[in-house]
């Protein structure tokens, strides 16, 4: 939703009357109102539409609000949920609230009350998305206006380069070649901020093609073979099993796998191992068994704390080079991979263990 766009709530609950009460009260307020009488009717309506709120009954039959909650937040999270029920029950009001739950109402508040406090939750909701609506506008002026004098940065060294051949001293050229490597630097660090940029304002939209993972995966990671060999590190490449074709964007998935790679080779010592692993993979998701391809990256590294471990993936937590003092990063790029693997509706997660090396894992859902 933009900011001069109306609301749109889902209203979730088996009691027709209450529902219909609570909708028609809604609409009344010019909101855009859509119902579900159960939680299985309410997931299937979240994964079709995008909604700002979702007002979860919590108990139902089959499906209970705070698994729906869980679904919703995981499967949605730019819509915000209250939960309402008959009862003041304070152990589920703490568990709602830990699911992500932005409120947790009771039945037996007049409608006006219920109305004024699903009212405040939409309003910090549309402030929310109005501050990332003016982030994403500052920082995209921002970063072009850092990228035009960089590439003119650029083009004068690529010219003294070819134009000097022969003529600097043997000092000359070693901070030609430096002044050039941290200028190529700077220029990926800003590109991935602008396509972070892009994912999180929403617009990117991913061009997206029948793709065979197991022949892609294994063709990017042969780009690398020189750079693991100039290390003595072996990069191994296991394909495992029958690998269905995918409908991905194959040049963001190269983006990612690039990324992962690049880390593991920057983080492995000499005479170390990375080994690359796809294969299918069933998780359990709603009450069924969903299917998976699963590409992970397993390096001999030098490993990542525990305690930072839950951070990598935060765009609060990026620059956590004084937590790490042996990966110097900004984390821009697991930032960046995650938006891409979750724009395809799949999931990225790390494991580590300090010194002995880390595993950087994405899925990929088959349907």
């Amino acid at each position: 939703m933009t900011t001069t766009n109306k609301p749109k709530l889902l209203v979730v609950d088996d009691e027709d009357d209450f529902r219909m009460l609570i909708a028609s009260a809604l609409e009344a307020e010019g909101y855009l109102v859509t119902e579900a009488r159960n939680g299985e009717e309410a997931v299937n309506l979240s994964r079709q539409y995008t909604f700002d709120l979702a007002l979860l009954d919590i108990r139902m039959p089959k499906m209970g609000g705070l698994e729906v909650l869980e679904i919703i937040r995981r499967e949605s999270p730019s819509t915000d949920c209250i939960m309402i029920t008959g009862s003041q029950e304070i152990e589920l009001a703490i568990k709602s609230i830990k699911l992500g739950a932005k409120e947790f109402l009771s039945k037996v508040q007049t409608l006006e009350e219920l109305l004024n406090r699903i009212k405040n939750v939409l309003r910090a909701h549309i402030a929310e998305i109005r501050i990332r609506e003016v982030e994403s506008a500052f920082n995209s002026k921002l970063l072009y206006n850092l990228l035009t004098p960089l590439r003119k940065i650029k083009s004068s060294l690529e010219f003294l380069e070819q134009d000097s051949s022969g003529t600097l001293t043997e000092q000359q050229r070693s901070i030609l070649a430096g002044a050039n490597s941290a200028m190529l630097t700077m220029d990926a660090i800003l590109n991935d901020m602008i396509d972070l940029n892009m994912f999180e304002s929403g617009r990117v939209e991913l061009e997206k093609f029948p793709t065979n993972l197991d022949e892609l995966i294994p063709s990017l990671c042969s780009r690398y073979q020189l750079h693991a060999e100039s290390k003595n590190i072996k990069l191994n490449v296991e394909v495992t099993g029958n690998v269905p074709t995918v409908e991905v964007d194959p040049a963001k998935i190269e983006q990612v796998v690039n990324n992962l790679l690049d880390n593991a080779l920057k983080y492995t010592p000499n005479n170390g191992t990375i080994n690359v692993k796809v294969a299918t993979q069933l998780i359990m998701e709603d009450e069924r068994q969903r299917e998976y391809i699963s590409v992970s990256i397993t390096d001999t590294g030098v490993g990542i704390p525990s305690d930072v471990l839950p951070l990598i993936f935060d765009k609060h937590q990026i620059f956590i080079d004084g937590k790490l003092p042996e990966r110097k990063t900004t984390g821009l790029g697991l930032l960046l991979c995650r938006s891409i693997i979750e724009a395809h509706n799949g999931k990225i997660y790390a494991e580590s263990e300090v010194g002995k090396g880390s595993t950087f894992t994405f899925l990929l859902p088959i349907d």
